[in-house]
């Protein structure tokens, strides 16, 4: 499975090759969509919508003048809203081979690990996929990226929930073997749910992704291209890398959670 290393690719590469025909008639953006994936995206304790790519997006805004609302919305409906919808943005969204030409890719925001993970009393060692196939069941999100990834790998023992959440507490109660999420979300879960960081493990590190900006592939040419010019402009400006390293002590600091920056990027 090929994947995008961790760098901000000058954007002028990442320029579709085939962008639809402009038209005057269509609006700018009409829809700013994220999922729930802390610390990237998520409500803090007033609800109010926060994290490091939703700041990033929020600069953007302000790059464009755009006054869009961000919403919120689950993985698989935000897909089909892009789907269907011109000039949609989302964010948060991993860039695979699958989705390569899906849609118009902005820029790239983080990258993170994706981490199967097991209760500590569970004594199975997992040392590959293989490993993980043999499970009786894996904890995955409907519409998740993941989910997505580990069906292409041939794995037939997923389980689909509506969160991660809810994932957590079937793996709690036993129902689930493992699940399949990555270290900063898990620990953010874990802090929310109430429950002891140590009765959880890591068991396998499978896969390493990037989460992008991204626009739906029906989108207007110059639209796609205003959005591209603001991301190099934040690039070129230092801002990126000061959001960047503001949300990296940020993350020791209130929640442990290590990281480091490469390429102006935070890296999980």
């Amino acid at each position: 499975m090929r994947h995008i290393g961790c760098h901000i690719l000058l954007l002028f590469a990442v320029m579709p090759c085939h962008l639809a025909a402009d038209n005057s008639i269509q609006p700018p953006v009409s829809q700013i969509i994220t999922v729930i994936e802390p610390p990237s995206s998520y409500l803090d304790s007033h609800g109010r919508l926060t994290g490091y790519a939703t700041e990033i997006v929020q600069t953007l805004q302000k790059i464009t003048g755009d006054t869009t609302e961000i919403q919120l919305m689950p993985e698989s409906r935000a897909l089909l809203t892009a789907s269907r919808q011109a000039n949609v943005l989302l964010y948060g969204f991993s860039r695979t081979v699958e989705r390569e030409n899906d849609y118009h890719w902005i820029m790239p925001l983080a990258r993170k690990k994706w981490v199967l993970y097991v209760r500590q009393d569970d004594p199975q060692q997992l040392n590959n996929l293989n490993d993980a196939r043999a499970l009786e069941s894996i904890g995955v999100v409907r519409g998740d990226v993941r989910e997505e990834w580990l069906r292409a790998q041939g794995f037939t023992n997923l389980q689909s929930s509506s969160s991660h959440m809810q994932n957590l507490a079937r793996l709690a109660s036993r129902r689930l073997n493992a699940i399949a999420f990555e270290p900063q979300g898990m620990q953010y879960l874990m802090r929310e749910a109430g429950v002891l960081p140590q009765d959880y493990r890591a068991a396998l590190h499978f896969f390493d992704t990037e989460v992008w900006l991204l626009m739906s592939r029906q989108s207007a040419a110059s639209e796609v291209a205003r959005w591209q010019q603001a991301a190099l402009q934040l690039q070129q400006s230092g801002r990126l890398e000061q959001i960047a390293r503001s949300w990296q002590q940020r993350l020791l600091h209130n929640e442990n959670i290590q990281s480091s920056i490469t390429g102006q990027l935070l890296c999980f």
